[in-house]
This record gives C-alpha cells, sequence and structure tokens, in this order.
C-alpha cells in the first residue's frame, strides 16, 4: 500500500487513465481509418507478391543449387502470401459492405499487421541462405509502425512477439554467430524503430481526431444557440422558417397538402403575474414537451415568441390538422402542472390554417393568425381555422 502511496507512481496512474480515456474517445474513428488504409495496402501487396513471382520466375537464373532453393522458397512465400491477403482483401470489403461493426475490424486490423511483420520475418529467414541482410524486416516494422494506426501499447505486445518470433527463425539458416548477433541486434532496433514511429503516428492523428471533434462540438454549441430556443429545446423561429421553406419544395414537387398551427397559452400573462415568472417557465416546458410527444418524427414544432408555439403538420390537410389540434388542446386542458405547492391547469387556443406552396408564408401564417384571433375572442380554450 506505501508503494500506491508515492507521488510518482500516482501521477502515473493518473496519466495512464487520462489517456486511456482519450484513446477510447478516438478509437471508433482510428479503426475506420484502419480499415481504410488496409485495403489500399492489401490490394500493393497482392501486386508487390505478384511482381515478385514473376520476376524470379522469368527473369532469374540461378547459378548454384543454393541460389536456385532460394529463388523457389521466395516465390512460394510471395505466392502464399498473395493467397491469404486476397483472402484477407475479400473478408475486409465483405465485412465493410455488410457492416460487420468495429470489433470485427479490430480483429481484421490485428490479423493483418501481425500477418505482414510474419511475412517480412520468412522473407528475411529465408535470406539468410544467400545474404546477410535483414532489409525486408526494416521495411515491414517501418511501414507498419507509420501506415497502422495503432494504441502504443498493443504495438509494443505486437512487436515484442514479433521479435521473439524473428529472434528464433533467423537462427534456423543464419550459422554466422558474429553475423547472427548483429542481425538480431538491428532486427530488435527496428522493433524499437517501429514502436516509436507507431508512438509517434498515433498521438499525433488522435490529437487531430480529438481537435476536430472539439471543433465539431462547438459548431454544434452554436447551433444550438442560432437555431434553438434555451427554455424549451424546441427550435426557434429562424429554424422553423429554414425547414417551412424545405416543406415548400416539397409540396411543389409532389403535390401534397400541409396545414400550419399557430399556439398561445391562454391568460399567461395571469399566471406569471399570480405564481412568478419561473412558474411560467415551467409551464412553457411542461406545454412543449407534451405536444412534441403528440407530434409525428416528420412535424415540426417551434416557439415562435412568448407564449405562443407554431407546428408544421406535414403532408396533412387541413382537416386532419384540425383534428390534431384538437387532440392537442383536449391532452392540454386535461394536464395538471404541479409548482410548489400549487396545482395549476392551464388551457390553449389554437389557429389552423392550410399551407399555400403557391404563395409566401406569410399568406398562411396571416390566416393561422386570424384563426388564433378567433379562437381568443371566442372565448378560448378553442381551435378555430380558416381555409
Amino acid at each position: 500500500m506505501a508503494i500506491l502511496e508515492n507521488p510518482l507512481l500516482k501521477k502515473l496512474i493518473e496519466f495512464a487513465r487520462a489517456d486511456s480515456a482519450l484513446n477510447l474517445a478516438v478509437k471508433d474513428e482510428m479503426l475506420t481509418k484502419n480499415v481504410q488504409r488496409i485495403i489500399g495496402f492489401e490490394f500493393v501487396t497482392i501486386l508487390v507478391n505478384l511482381l515478385m513471382i514473376a520476376i524470379l520466375s522469368f527473369g532469374f537464373h540461378p547459378t548454384s543449387a543454393t541460389e536456385a532453393w532460394w529463388s523457389n522458397h521466395i516465390v512460394m512465400l510471395h505466392s502464399l502470401s498473395a493467397a491469404i491477403v486476397m483472402l484477407m482483401c475479400f473478408i475486409t470489403l465483405y465485412g465493410k459492405r455488410k457492416d460487420y461493426g468495429l470489433a470485427n475490424s479490430k480483429i481484421v486490423q490485428n490479423i493483418f499487421f501481425f500477418y505482414i511483420l510474419a511475412f517480412g520475418i520468412a522473407l528475411v529467414t529465408v535470406d539468410q541462405a544467400i545474404t546477410s541482410n535483414i532489409t525486408p524486416f526494416l521495411l515491414v516494422c517501418t511501414i507498419m509502425g507509420v501506415f497502422i494506426l495503432n494504441r502504443p501499447i498493443d504495438a509494443f505486445f505486437q512487436y515484442l512477439a514479433a521479435y521473439i518470433l524473428f529472434f528464433i527463425a533467423i537462427g534456423q539458416y543464419q550459422i554466422e554467430p558474429a553475423v547472427l548477433t548483429s542481425n538480431r541486434l538491428n532486427g530488435l532496433v527496428f522493433v524499437v524503430i517501429g514502436i516509436f514511429a507507431t508512438t509517434i503516428i498515433w498521438y499525433s492523428e488522435r490529437n487531430s481526431i480529438l481537435q476536430k471533434q472539439k471543433i465539431l462540438e462547438q459548431q454544434k454549441k452554436l447551433e444550438s444557440a442560432a437555431y434553438y430556443d434555451d427554455l424549451t429545446g424546441l427550435i426557434n423561429r429562424r429554424k422553423w422558417i429554414e425547414l417551412l421553406k424545405e416543406e415548400y419544395e416539397r409540396m411543389k414537387r409532389y403535390h401534397h397538402l400541409s396545414s400550419m398551427l399557430l399556439l398561445d397559452i391562454d391568460n399567461f400573462k395571469g399566471i406569471n403575474d399570480q405564481y412568478g415568472h419561473p412558474a411560467g417557465d415551467r409551464i412553457l416546458q411542461e406545454i412543449a414537451t407534451l405536444v412534441k410527444n403528440e407530434l409525428r418524427i416528420c412535424d415540426r414544432i417551434g416557439r415562435w415568441g412568448g407564449e405562443e408555439f407554431i407546428i408544421l403538420l406535414v403532408e396533412t390537410p387541413i382537416k386532419n390538422g384540425i383534428a390534431v389540434a384538437e387532440k392537442i388542446k383536449n391532452e392540454i386542458e386535461e394536464m395538471s402542472i404541479q409548482i410548489e405547492s400549487h396545482l395549476i391547469k392551464v388551457t390553449i387556443s389554437i389557429g389552423v390554417a392550410s399551407l399555400d406552396c403557391e404563395k409566401d408564408f406569410s399568406t398562411s401564417y396571416k390566416k393561422a393568425d386570424q384563426a388564433l384571433y378567433l379562437a381568443k375572442n371566442n372565448g378560448r380554450n378553442r381551435v378555430e381555422f380558416i381555409q
């Protein structure tokens, strides 16, 4: 327990937790990017495999049994690689088309990552028959470090497993102790380079994604401030008119009818005067929630101003619009709002008008406003309409 109280250890644990949380925040986007990169890299790998097979089969003429053995085994490795990568390419493309999810993408990524490292090790192992060069291992360590977006901790264990395999495999054909030791040390350096490259690329890409996410969040906040009413959460007048214009275009194209409802809370000023403005705010919120729940997803309700709400009923003739208005009026009439020790009952008046896509919005709005005026004059808690 004393160890856990160490300030440095505490800071390291806090850093690890914070780092893990940030990695989790970008995990899905990283995997999506990896799938796209893997698909491209798979095609390149297949082309390289086929090119090497063609060169060694038709352009290389061995002068000894050792060269012939080397050539045959390299061709065999590239042939096997081409077949495996073709299968992986099919699985990746099929999975992407079927949208099998990011969990499967993670599996594909890990298999591909380790396969390429293993392929590089196999090439280097066979190469030891004619050369001490281990360039293929350097290439795959560097390329995978730069190419695949991998969490540093995952990359560490993957590269560690690859190095253990490299350490064992290279000793099968390299019999010169000094060369073998040199290659193993160089291989360790290549693995460190791969881990280092992976770490740099991961954190660079993570910072980029987090920055984009922050910008998107700020844009959403700005949009919310510009288009949504803070109190009720409904869209405001500006946004509602934008959506109405879109509906006008749909009405012109598909020749359907839509309706508009203008709602006003009866005696709202009296409620504010009697119970206070916080009570009035609560009533606005409750009515907004109730009405929104009564509407379809395609319908649009906005706060028009003060105690007024406005509703766009998509593909709804005025007869059906009146029925919707009556239902809303009745639901609100039956509603009781508990505020402290008071049980407040409210009613609304509604004006209904049909939308005319051949005329501007003000024409339809004027009709709805006139209908609302009729409802108020005829005793409130009513629905009136003007065709």
